[in-house]
């Protein structure tokens, strides 16, 4: 059997960015590091990164801008001690369909992600697939690959569900 590993995306699954409306392109460096954690994301996945042996990477895809941002918000919230996971485990891309072969290099075999598009291009490729507080309108545009994930709603629900 092959070692398990879990890939994570960082927003809106870790850090709520759902609180800026959709139609706003840009957002100050002060309103990035006010954005509140996902309730409960920190203490789920320092148990993760206990039930993956250390197993447990961030892979997000964003802006150089909007990576610098990420970096400092997971440092300010003390996100590396709580969990245990390492700044060595994060790994961004400019694209989403590029999630794909960073999950691949890393052996990723689970995967959460709150955009079915992600996860769409994940299918066959990882043995789970958990879409995290999907978008409505995101999941109908790709709502050809629902039948390939998992939906889950919240941090206790993946808690549950990844043994």
């Amino acid at each position: 059997m092959s070692k398990k590993v879990l890939g994570v995306d960082i927003g809106n699954v870790i850090i709520n960015n759902r609180i800026i409306p959709k139609d706003r392109k840009l957002i100050s460096e002060q309103e990035y590091s006010e954005q509140p954690v996902i309730v409960g994301a920190f203490e789920a996945l320092k148990e993760l990164n206990k039930r993956f042996a250390g197993e447990v990477y961030l892979v997000s895809k964003c802006t150089e801008w909007a990576e610098t941002q990420v970096m400092q918000w997971l440092s300010s919230h003390n996100f590396f001690e709580i969990t245990g996971i390492k700044k060595a485990n994060i790994r961004f891309c400019r694209e989403r369909s590029e999630k794909e072969k960073k999950c691949e290099s890393l052996g990723i075999n689970y995967f959460i992600d709150d955009r079915l598009e992600v996860l769409g291009h994940m299918i066959n490729r990882a043995e789970k697939l958990y879409l995290f507080c999907p978008d409505a309108e995101e999941v109908k545009q790709f709502e050809m690959f629902l039948k390939d994930v998992t939906v889950i709603n919240s941090w206790n629900e993946v808690l549950e569900i990844i043994s």
